[in-house]
């Protein structure tokens, strides 16, 4: 099979592009490109999809600040709407959406994450309670031979038993 020229490859690229975008996986753009008459073969295929994968996370990269900033100014155009027309639920759902979007509220899975550790030590709390009372529960108690549990201290002296 021939290589197609830089001018080719780019086109198809953009084409593969386009496709992906509208949901297109590996099978679809092997069709696409036999319907074209591409004359690819699988690899081939493979390479243009991740070819353009790359250039579309570039490009989204490239454009985050102005999508975001794009996101943000629609939502406050929405947001002015909502409240003008008295719609509040809807506009507090497009302050949330806001919010959410900017980073003000930590992600859904941050907070289960912390949840479930919050559990995981409050039970480890209640455990090591339970072995402290559990061990001074054993320390108050005397011992069954009758003596007393641990040295007498002397008046006036030393209770050390080398002292004695």
């Amino acid at each position: 099979m021939a290589k197609g020229s830089k001018a080719q490859v780019a086109a198809r690229l953009e084409e593969v592009i386009r496709i992906r975008l509208d949901g297109a996986q590996h099978h679809d753009i092997c069709q696409y490109a036999s319907e074209k008459g591409w004359g690819l073969s699988d690899r081939q295929v493979r390479r243009y999809t991740s070819q353009a994968d790359k250039l579309l996370a570039e490009r989204r990269e490239k454009n985050r600040k102005l999508t975001v900033a794009l996101s943000l100014a629609r939502r406050e155009a929405l947001y002015a709407r909502a409240v003008n027309a008295g719609d509040y639920r809807t506009a507090l759902a497009i302050l949330t959406d806001k919010d959410k979007l900017q980073g003000f509220y930590p992600a859904d899975k941050e907070i289960r994450e912390l949840a479930k550790l919050a559990v995981q030590q409050d039970k480890r709390m209640r455990e090591l309670e339970a072995k402290i009372d559990s061990a001074e529960r054993d320390s108050a108690t005397t011992p069954t031979d009758g003596q007393a549990s641990g040295p007498t201290p002397t008046v006036g002296g030393d209770a050390r038993p080398e002292a004695i």
